[in-house]
């Protein structure tokens, strides 16, 4: 697993990261950590995808709230900590996503539980598309952190919130694989994933991004009927 930690208290970062690798390393569990100062810094990040994050509710001038309201929209599969040194926060957090609520002076008592509920959710949420670059390499990818897809002559283009990939198996491959109620084809060449529109135009659908970065995915005529349905069934399910 791959978890970040971020905290404005360089101090706190450190001893945060030692408690959990020193955990990890006593039942033996393999764990890269990716430490963030801000949340700009985080909400930026576009390295290896991030299965946990342990966030600080203060942020110097940010609130880790609203931050993780950002997380939740960008990275649907990362599971967010909240870390505080104040219990009253316990109350404000219930309107996002998170698994955990820890006062950072019971953080040491309490990793052993955080971590095991990380792993549970984690083994719960492990189907990954399995997939090989045009470099040879083979990747993993949670479909809920996909964007789009586009078809390219030597494969595909997979555009995720971590990063974009370009695999050798064709589109018409690797979408059977995919919720049909998530995705759906809105052009030749455009696979769109739902759990990411912002907005539903006339010719194309608004994507959220990271860092307030929108993406445009272009809806064909062909395809317009078809995917303007499928997208109203996937919105009736939340109203």
């Amino acid at each position: 697993m791959v978890i970040g930690i971020c905290d404005d208290d360089k101090q706190w970062r450190e001893s945060c990261k030692r408690t959990l690798e020193g955990f990890s390393l006593m039942i033996e569990l393999t764990i890269e950590i990716k430490c963030f100062a801000t949340a700009g810094e985080l909400l930026e990040y576009k390295g290896t995808p991030l299965d946990a994050v342990f966030l600080d509710i203060e942020l110097g001038r940010e609130n880790g709230i609203f931050v993780a309201k950002k997380l939740n929209k960008a990275w649907p599969s990362c599971q967010i900590i909240y870390m505080s040194n104040y219990l009253h926060y316990a109350t404000e957090i219930y309107n996002t996503e998170h698994i955990w609520f820890v006062v950072k002076k019971h953080f040491q008592d309490k990793v052993g539980e955080i971590i095991s509920r990380i792993l549970r959710d984690f083994e719960g949420n492990t189907f990954r598309i399995v997939l090989t670059t045009l470099k040879n390499e083979v990747i993993s990818i949670v479909p809920s952190d996909i964007y789009y897809l586009e078809r390219e002559k030597r494969g595909t283009r997979i555009v995720t919130v971590w990063n974009e990939y370009h695999v050798k198996e064709r589109m018409r491959d690797i979408v059977p694989q995919l919720s049909e109620l998530d995705f759906s084809q809105c052009h030749n060449s455009y696979v769109v994933n739902f759990r990411h529109v912002k907005e539903l135009q006339k010719d194309m659908y608004i994507l959220y991004g990271g860092a307030g970065q929108e993406q445009i995915v272009q809806i064909s005529r062909r395809y317009v009927q078809k995917t303007r349905k499928d997208f109203l069934k996937w919105s009736s399910l939340f109203v």
